[in-house]
């Protein structure tokens, strides 16, 4: 098997110039900006009476922050705060998945449209959703868990139990975990968004479901998907490093465009697309059956996303969305 990655980007590229640029039409590039915007911006992603003694010395420190909870007014209303900028951040999560198949399926259809494909991917979409907050969940329990022992470390350290310098290791043992863990998440991130997310748009599958499918083809080539991992972030780092250049040479003008959501994914709209069909170009390389491209043409075979789970289905029409 000949696994490219620069090949791949040209047809990524030229997937995005054809759908953008021939013809050009503006109102394609406002429905795809605001495909953009949900699917990239919203969802864009660790000697017991001695510690008597110290800790009523210093019960001022350690007792504030209940103290600021259990004010009459102010810890209801950060309690509110922190429970509303949490359903946002959900929303926001759940949009945002939702979002993935609608953009997906317009760059793989070749159009601008919203209502219908969000409509039509709806449980996948959940599915996505419900599945990335599990993991989100676990990592956060794995890091709220390091965080703690390597706080009480440096309690016991601050309090004189035991001297600062032993303290070291398990703090130098989290921040290593901490940075494992970031590395594994943003990574399963990565495969979800670009090669899990094609296979269930392709097969109607639900997320556990088409993790199962994807997970034999990554051990058997781990070393492909973590160059491509590399790959994605070097091109970042370029794309990146273009726009902070732009953004130097229009006095902040572009800085303010890309910052300014919906605004920015518009402009940066050809970025956009073709980081968007690059994880399914690669995934074609590995054989028809991950072929999304191919499954959306009239008898590609692909199963329509109203029937979830992988059962069979009749191959779509010409012009009509696709699962």
């Amino acid at each position: 098997m000949n696994v490219t990655y620069f090949p791949v980007l040209q047809r990524a590229w030229e997937r995005a110039r054809a759908l953008l640029f021939t013809p050009f039409r503006f109102e394609t590039w406002l429905v795809l900006g605001l495909a953009a915007f949900l699917s990239e911006w919203l969802s864009g992603g660790w000697g017991h009476s001695g510690f008597q003694s110290h800790v009523q010395g210093h019960h001022g420190h350690i007792g504030a922050p209940f103290a600021f909870l259990a004010h009459p007014i102010w810890g209801p209303l950060a309690v509110t705060v922190a429970l509303t900028v949490a359903l946002i951040v959900l929303v926001c999560q759940w949009l945002g998945a939702r979002g993935k198949f609608v953009f997906l399926d317009d760059v793989v259809r070749r159009r601008a449209a919203i209502g219908d494909p969000w409509t039509r991917y709806a449980a996948l979409g959940d599915s996505l959703f419900f599945w990335k907050l599990g993991v989100l969940i676990v990592a956060g329990l794995l890091i709220g868990g390091i965080l703690l022992t390597a706080a009480g470390a440096a309690i016991l350290a601050a309090f004189g139990l035991h001297a600062p310098v032993a303290a070291a290791p398990p703090i130098a043992a989290a921040v290593t975990l901490l940075a494992i863990i970031a590395l594994l998440v943003a990574f399963v991130m990565l495969l979800t968004d670009d090669f899990v997310v094609p296979i269930m748009y392709r097969d109607g599958l639900r997320a556990m479901a088409a993790w199962r499918r994807f997970l034999p083809l990554l051990r058997r080539e781990p070393g492909l998907f973590v160059l491509y991992a590399l790959f994605v972030l070097v091109l970042s780092v370029i794309v990146w490093a273009i726009v902070a250049a732009v953004g130097v040479a229009t006095c902040c003008v572009g800085f303010l465009l890309v910052g300014l959501p919906y605004v920015g994914q518009v402009v940066l709209l050809p970025v956009y697309v073709t980081f968007r069909a690059l994880g399914p170009e690669f995934l074609a390389q590995f054989g028809p059956e991950y072929d999304i491209f191919a499954a959306a043409q009239p008898g590609g075979g692909a199963v329509p996303p109203s029937t979830p789970g992988g059962s069979a289905g009749p191959p779509p029409s010409p012009g009509a969305p696709v699962g």
